[in-house]
């Protein structure tokens, strides 16, 4: 394999893992989210998904409606 080759490997495994990462966000947030309007206390679901719960108040607004797993 020569270095050309090697490098675009390397970014391709770089923007997988980036993408990943993204899904992985959403799913933290729409789950934080769906917890908060579950009636679950506000500041638990914050330190559990590391969303400060100024952050899932403003994601509450946004989200609009989710649909149930």
């Amino acid at each position: 394999m020569d270095a050309i080759s090697s490098v675009e490997l390397a970014a391709q495994r770089q923007r997988s893992a980036a993408a990943a990462a993204d899904a992985a966000r959403v799913d933290v947030e729409l789950e934080a989210v769906a917890a908060v309007r579950e009636g679950e206390p506000l500041h638990e679901v914050a330190e559990a998904s590391g969303i400060d719960s100024g952050e899932l108040k403003h994601l509450d607004k946004i989200a609009g409606d989710i649909p149930p797993n």
